[in-house]
């Protein structure tokens, strides 16, 4: 009997030794893993043993919290192997040996939709840019909304399309894409918001109408100078009740837009056709830049309601549909 604490010793021990063995003790191909800021123990555990680095049954949650350190685990990206012992993987999570991480940079032109910054991300080398590109359906997460909430709280979408504001960044290849999308809104929140803090008391629109009406102008105006008088158009139209008949809506609605809009495609069955849907469609159709944004809120004083592309760029403005049949003859010809 007086051996039996010892006994108990050695089991307990004994136990201890087996949790802490490494995952695969042969294998040494190394794997990134990335501790988000905030990780509890547990949920570090589980990231490590989903990767392959901790072995379904670890010592790695009770050794740290034993030795009080569940506060010390610095965020990041890190390198393991599955052959790594435990107190190695332990002390470099406690010293932040985190992997260097290669740096990108990206300029997105203005105009640029979600899906187009992503494969711009893409040509980086940037690894998560399908992901980044699903920020279209879901990107205003409970976090960034806290976070930016004068941006956010009376955004009616999800998307972060419109909110990502066009401009050159330098970002980490590795980011995970929240990050890159929350730099975006910064910049946005720099850019655009002091703008609309003076500008909102100029229009009746509130700042997400604005963001969806400058990014339809993004997308039609090839010639700056004319970005106001298409607004002009589109305000004009709004006020009478027009359908905005824009094909850049059109082509945001489709799967797999072609360069122009045919005929057959303007009957599509979505909120963004505006040749069938009256009013502006739900949200932006890409991110517009401040010049854009700031012909919203300015339009041109005119009578113009209809506009048609020529070759060059530029385009035919009319007043009636009379005047307008006769614009697009020409520019047939």
């Amino acid at each position: 009997m007086k051996n039996q604490p010892l006994l108990v010793w050695f089991g307990l021990l004994a136990i201890f030794t087996v949790l802490s063995w490494p995952a695969d003790p042969f294998n040494l191909e190394t794997t990134r893993v990335n501790i988000p800021p905030g990780a509890s123990v547990k949920a570090t555990q589980q990231t490590l043993q989903a990767k392959g680095i901790l072995p379904r049954f670890s010592a790695f949650a009770l050794t740290v919290r034993l030795l009080g350190l569940q506060n010390k685990i610095k965020a990041g990206e890190y390198s393991f192997a599955p052959a790594d012992p435990l107190p190695a993987i332990i002390s470099r999570l406690l010293h932040n040996e985190t992997v260097p991480q290669a740096e990108i940079r990206v300029t997105f032109p203005e105009g640029s939709s979600i899906y187009k910054m992503g494969l711009a991300l893409k040509e980086t080398g940037y690894l998560h840019w399908a992901e980044f590109q699903g920020l279209v359906n879901e990107g205003i997460t409970a976090q960034l909304r806290l976070r930016h909430w004068g941006i956010f709280k009376f955004i009616p979408s999800e998307s972060l399309e419109g909110y990502l504001f066009p401009d050159t960044y330098h970002l980490f290849i590795t980011a995970s894409p929240e990050t890159v999308a929350e730099a975006m809104v910064n910049r946005f929140e720099q850019v655009v918001v002091p703008f609309w803090l003076t500008a909102q008391k100029e229009t009746k629109l509130t700042l997400h109408e604005t963001l969806t009406l400058a990014s339809i102008i993004e997308k039609e105006a090839q010639k700056p100078e004319e970005r106001a008088v298409i607004s002009s158009v589109f305000h004009n139209r709004l006020a009478k009740g027009m359908p905005l008949a824009a094909d850049p809506t059109v082509k945001y609605a489709l799967e797999r837009p072609s360069k122009i809009v045919y005929l057959d495609q303007l009957s599509v069955r979505s909120p963004y056709n505006t040749y069938k849907r009256r009013g502006l469609p739900p949200g932006p159709i890409c991110n517009p830049g401040l010049e854009s944004i700031k012909a919203a809120v300015y339009p041109a004083q005119t009578n113009y309601f209809f506009f048609v592309a020529k070759p060059d760029g530029g385009h035919i403005f009319s007043k009636t549909w009379q005047e307008h049949q006769r614009a697009r003859q020409t520019v047939v010809r």
